[in-house]
């Protein structure tokens, strides 16, 4: 059996909350995106994210942060190492 790199993306927004001590409703209140969409993003399973709503989480967490917070904060571009099955 092989092992094949695959590129993952995740998305650190509740962690980012939890350092931050932000809840979630709170984050949603601020940013102006619904409690369901924050809920999905904090819990891995948001599929697809759009440019305006990026832009919201960034405005939004850089405001009620001391610190600068970047896309790569919230954003990271992984490599995983997964079993493939040698194809015959």
């Amino acid at each position: 059996m092989k092992k094949k790199v695959i590129k993952i993306i995740t998305f650190n927004l509740d962690e980012l909350l939890k350092e931050l001590k932000i809840s979630r409703n709170r984050f949603s209140v601020c940013s102006g995106i619904r409690p369901n969409t924050i809920n999905d993003m904090c819990n891995g399973i948001t599929k697809r994210i759009e440019i305006n709503t990026l832009n919201s989480i960034l405005i939004c967490l850089n405001n009620m942060s001391d610190r600068s917070i970047s896309i790569e904060d919230l954003i990271a571009f992984n490599n995983e190492e997964v079993d493939r099955v040698a194809k015959k």
